[in-house]
């Protein structure tokens, strides 16, 4: 599995169409677009002329079916125990999961803008084409008119196979090349191999693994956007008495603690990524459970963390327990040094457990 963040435009985790500017650093699995996961494109289960041979590609499917099959379970699970994990499907992932009928080329552009934006300018060339054959324009005379910038259809070099892969989207499809006359079937082509033809293993996959824990049914009433919210949490900006009220302090702070006063400035300042930066190293995820901090189990405690061996509390960083969502604070003396001190533990503290 594998996908691109779409803040920083890195690939994380484990195969797919790639966005551009996307580096993989993962076995095949899970889909690279610049917004969230979804599968990467398998070749078929059969010999590869001067490619892949049958053994490779049934190794390859065999290991992205087996993680996809974890992967159901565990989201599974996540839902059932109420759990968030810091999984950002796409759209386009829920609705081919789900089996829902409106997959096209909206879920094309989540994937890879630069790719939907090449189909659509074919899509429209190739009703033009097909309004010209209808006139009676013999072929000839539509490959020589139907021209993509000044450049025929035939001279770009196209056949039938998933653009950046090798994967055929119909039968001898590398053989066979596109001209302006089968615009109209190499479009939908593309857009149904990569949304559901050549994933349909690792959606099966998922389904199953997700079976196994909750009926996935189940889901269908919720939207998109609602099943990202059960999954990932949500995010929500921060007003000074609502986090007042949301903390619970203790071990040498209180509410009118100096120190609590200047943590609030901060956090109510934090920009939408640094407040998701702070999130995730307090808790161990990005964003909040439905109904926002307050909800948030256990609260977030601030406790004092005192500097040892007559240091000052200025250089010190803060730290944390995730499991407890404990964040130990110095006794900072100005809000600017908190500030700067924060950000650097969320920043440099991310994914380690040297500021825990």
């Amino acid at each position: 599995m594998e996908y691109t963040d779409n803040t920083n435009n890195t690939t994380v985790g484990t195969g797919g169409k790639q966005a551009e500017g996307a580096t993989s650093t993962g076995p095949p699995g899970l889909s690279a677009g610049p917004c969230f996961l979804f599968p990467r494109p398998l070749l078929p289960p059969r010999e590869e002329e001067g490619g892949a041979s049958l053994k490779e590609i049934l190794k390859e499917r065999e290991y992205a079916t087996g993680m996809f099959l974890t992967l159901g379970r565990f989201v599974g699970k996540a839902l059932l125990d109420d759990r968030l994990v810091d999984l950002p499907f796409s759209n386009a992932f829920f609705r081919a999961a789900l089996k829902r009928h409106d997959i096209g080329l909206r879920d094309v552009a989540e994937l890879d803008p630069s790719l939907a934006r090449a189909l659509s300018r074919l899509l429209t060339l190739a009703d033009r084409a097909q309004a010209l054959l209808a006139s009676g324009v013999t072929a000839q005379k539509v490959e020589a008119a139907v021209t993509l910038d000044g450049v025929s259809i035939c001279e770009l070099c196209l056949d039938f196979t998933l653009p950046g892969e090798a994967v055929p989207l119909c039968e001898g499809g590398g053989e066979k090349a596109v001209t302006a006359c089968n615009l109209h079937e190499y479009v939908p082509l593309v857009i149904r191999t990569l949304l559901v033809t050549a994933v349909e293993a690792q959606l099966n996959a998922f389904r199953q693994g997700f079976e196994e824990v909750l009926p996935l049914h189940h889901l269908c009433a919720f939207s998109e956007p609602e099943l990202d919210v059960l999954l990932n949490g949500q995010q929500e900006r921060w007003e000074r008495e609502v986090v007042l009220e949301a903390l619970r302090y203790d071990h040498g702070y209180s509410r009118d603690s100096r120190a609590v006063a200047f943590l609030v400035d901060v956090l109510c300042e934090l920009s939408a990524p640094e407040q998701a930066n702070f999130v995730r190293f307090v808790t161990g995820s990005p964003r909040l459970p439905i109904g926002g901090l307050a909800k948030l189990s256990p609260p977030l405690t601030i406790v004092q963390k005192k500097p040892e061996g007559g240091e000052a509390a200025d250089a010190y960083l803060p730290s944390v327990m995730t499991c407890a969502n404990y964040l130990k604070l110095p006794n900072y003396s100005t809000k600017a040094v908190m500030r700067q001190r924060l950000l650097t533990a969320c920043e440099e503290g991310q994914g380690s457990f040297l500021l825990s």
